[in-house]
């Protein structure tokens, strides 16, 4: 009867939660995983019910070392409903992971209720699980980390219920639990480890043969259980279920490439300070559970420390400790290990259920602490008013509480955040761009691009009759739309859109979202003289390049200019790369062998108006030895054209002289490419060249006279030293004629080079020849 009240009032709670989550459904846009998740679910559908074998097509996808089981429920939900509309589709996606968010919820609170007896404990275990603004935007367009996240917290309750009644079915349904949450996540397999790990503590304290018995029982029961729902719901392990051990691998490696702003600084995913995760976790965790929790940790540790056989014995201490073991051990093992995290602390989300459950230990240890009524009732008010705050915070920053920060770090700086933390980097604020656009201008086509493409995904959540009316960039943009994420690879970060701003959103002043007119024929007159007034200063100089864009270099911008142009010359990809001086150490991140990649698209900084196409970005502050830009085609990488700039510390800025002929340098070779060498460059030649020429990869292979001589950073190779190349990083073409050159040849001595390109299906040509001896 008091399991019936307590879930009658949770249900009367998860009412109102569920009424509030369906009024703001149509509010949250697409984020960056869902379709790829979408495509596992029906991957793994069509695999199930018909032995599909497109479903292992993807092997090479890692998505499909991810355990497939929420997804299958989505796909099977679309399916048995016959959704085929994007819109519908979505929305039955979003309300489906919120709805599992609720339950998580509903779950947490019926726990609290078991280790408390108490109703309204229970209650505030709810509202506290659900009132995390960051993880109540996520659970409806995060399909991956929210789903664990409840399913973990599903997972504790069922392990605290075994583990009190202690019969074969608890133990049953818990391995089922456990099974699926190892699905959802791999990193499940820590509870499953510490369950067994408590069962042997119990196989240790058995007081006879008949307990021992019973405890061997239900262990084998609830691996049983656990391995095979783990099997029966992951496709990929049925023809081999060894194929877990690559699971494994695959997913303790990858990502491991990448970039992210942490406190100011970019880093690579895997050299994230060790304080990254505990600083997330610290500065989006409402501060009433953050420090509830701490509270409610401490006490466990007491706990441990005054009565430490309980642990091993007493059910309800065990699994306090259980929880702080969930909570510390996973943030330990990250800060020790350096675990490949990013992206905030999204993948390691679960860990709101221990701290979470911890906190109302917290709350219950500090009022029974208290020794007068007043102190009591004061605690519960300012703990109430944490909660409201929290409320009112979410509610001001609806739908965007995917970028909440407390009080921890300054909100009042204008920018500030932006310049420090990486903020929106689901892209599902796209959508609200596209909201915005749709009702400015009523013409229709609205043609539009956007960064990472994402105005595509939450395109697809709009009604049928927006839909139609947004078209790619196939032909050109005239509108693009970025979400400020701090990016590096979106150029510099610092700098502003170059396109005039036509709607911005703002969160704690710091600017999330922007959607900008590249096309200046659809702002006003004066907004689009201000952007003549700069063509006009630009033009007035020499360029440093000629090309398909004339490049213009004023101290540390880059100017591209283009006349006449047309809307396809803004389609294209353009690369940026970006040469340190080898001197120099203060480049913040290099993302690849030495240099920057700040690649770009033309809606971020570029405009078009009067026939002309005019970019400008500013440059990075260290040394630069030389820049490497152009456009390519994605995703073939064909390049269209391209231009090398030299030796931009100096006084004069060089423009590589091949451009003007004769090539200077020696012949030492004629092939496919002519091979010139100039000091310590190689130089590749060829006219007339095509773009199809550029597209293989360029081997260049050093044998030197003693293989003492190599780097053990080189010794990759037995006899020689691998330094292959894409023309693209390497390259300029211009007027028919394609020229590329190594990076500075080694200072040992070289028996002999040899060179080509490979076109994946064999070497297109190669050459091979003596290194000339040094006079």
């Amino acid at each position: 009867m008091i399991d019936f009240v307590v879930s009658r009032s949770a249900l009367i709670a998860l009412a109102i939660f569920l009424v509030v989550g369906v009024a703001v459904l149509d509010d949250y846009g697409v984020s960056w995983d869902e379709a790829s998740n979408r495509k596992l679910g029906h991957a793994s559908v069509n695999y199930i019910l018909g032995g599909d074998d497109a479903f292992w097509e993807n092997l090479k996808d890692p998505i499909i070392f991810y355990g497939p089981a929420f997804e299958v429920l989505l796909a099977l939900v679309e399916h048995l409903l016959g959704l085929e509309d994007t819109r519908k589709i979505y929305l039955s996606r979003h309300i489906l992971t919120h709805l599992f968010f609720l339950t998580g919820g509903f779950f947490c609170s019926l726990l609290v209720y078991r280790l408390f007896n108490s109703r309204w404990l229970a209650l505030f275990a709810l509202l506290l699980f659900l009132l995390h603004p960051r993880l109540y935007a996520h659970s409806f367009f995060n399909p991956k980390d929210l789903p664990f996240l409840s399913m973990f917290m599903i997972s504790l309750y069922l392990i605290h219920r075994a583990f009190r009644r202690d019969t074969i079915q608890a133990f049953l349904l818990s391995g089922v639990g456990m099974g699926l949450l190892t699905n959802i996540r791999i990193m499940g397999v820590m509870l499953f480890l510490a369950v067994l790990a408590m069962r042997v503590c119990d196989l240790f304290y058995a007081s006879g043969e008949d307990d021992r018995k019973h405890v061997l029982i239900t262990g084998g029961v609830f691996i049983l259980a656990s391995v095979l729902t783990l099997y029966a719901t992951f496709p990929f392990l049925w023809s081999n279920p060894l194929r877990l051990v690559e699971v494994f691998s695959e997913l303790a490696q990858h990502p491991n490439h990448g970039v992210q702003l942490f406190q100011g600084e970019f880093t690579a995913w895997p050299e994230t300070p060790p304080h990254y995760l505990p600083t997330w976790i610290a500065i989006t965790t409402p501060p009433v559970a953050l420090l509830l929790g701490l509270i409610g940790a401490v006490y466990g540790v007491y706990d441990g420390i005054i009565r430490p056989g309980d642990v091993f014995r007493n059910t309800t201490l065990r699994f306090w400790f259980l929880l702080m073991v969930c909570l510390l051990l996973p943030i330990l093992a990250v800060v020790v290990l350096n675990s490949n995290i990013y992206d905030g602390w999204r993948q390691m989300a679960f860990l709101y259920a221990p701290l979470c459950l911890l906190g109302v230990l917290g709350l219950h240890r500090l009022v029974s602490a208290c020794w007068t009524d007043l102190v009591v009732a004061g605690v519960y008010i300012l703990v109430g008013i944490g909660m409201v705050i929290v409320v009112v915070e979410m509610i001001l920053i609806h739908p965007h509480q995917m970028v909440y920060f407390n009080f921890l770090v300054d909100r009042s700086t204008p920018e500030y955040l932006r310049t420090q933390y990486d903020m929106e980097y689901w892209g599902t604020s796209h959508r609200e761009g596209l909201e915005h656009l749709l009702e400015r201008y009523q013409f229709s086509p609205l043609n539009i691009s956007s960064s990472f493409s994402l105005a595509w995904k939450s395109h697809g959540i709009l009604p049928d009759v927006d839909r139609r009316r947004i078209v790619g960039n196939n032909e050109g943009h005239d509108f693009y739309i970025t979400n400020h994420r701090g990016h590096v690879n979106s150029a510099i970060m610092e700098q502003e859109p170059f396109a005039p701003s036509i709607y911005t959103r703002k969160i704690y002043k710091n600017t999330i979202l922007t959607v900008t007119a590249v096309n200046l024929s659809l702002v006003d007159e004066t907004t689009a003289d201000i952007y003549r007034e700069v063509y006009l200063s630009t033009v007035s100089g020499e360029p440093v390049v000629r090309s398909d864009f004339d490049i213009y270099l004023n101290e540390n911008t880059l100017t591209y200019v283009k006349e006449p142009c047309s809307p396809a010359d803004t389609r294209r990809k353009f690369f940026l790369h970006v040469v340190p001086d080898a001197a120099d150490d203060s480049l913040d991140f290099r993302t690849f062998h030495g240099f920057d990649v700040l690649n770009f698209d033309f809606g971020r900084h570029g405009v078009r108006f009067d026939g002309k196409c005019l970019i400008r970005l500013e440059l990075p502050k260290y040394q630069i030895r030389r820049i490497i830009s152009g456009q390519w085609i994605i995703p073939w990488r064909e390049v269209m054209w391209s231009a090398v700039i030299l030796h931009l510390n100096e006084a004069a800025v060089d423009m590589l002289r091949l451009y003007s002929p004769p090539v200077v340098g020696e012949l030492i070779a004629r092939s496919d490419f002519d091979l010139y060498l100039d000091g310590k460059t190689l130089i590749y030649v060829k006219t007339p060249c095509s773009p199809t020429d550029t597209r293989a990869q360029f081997f260049l292979h050093i044998y030197p006279t003693d293989l003492d001589d190599l780097p053990d950073v080189r010794k990759q190779y037995d006899d020689f030293e691998n330094r292959d190349f894409f023309f693209y990083k390497n390259g300029a073409r211009s007027d028919g004629k394609c020229i590329a050159m190594s990076d500075p040849l080694p200072e040992y001595p070289i028996a002999l080079i040899k060179t080509g390109q490979d076109t994946g299906k064999g070497r297109g040509w190669a050459a091979a020849f003596a290194f000339p001896e040094p006079e």
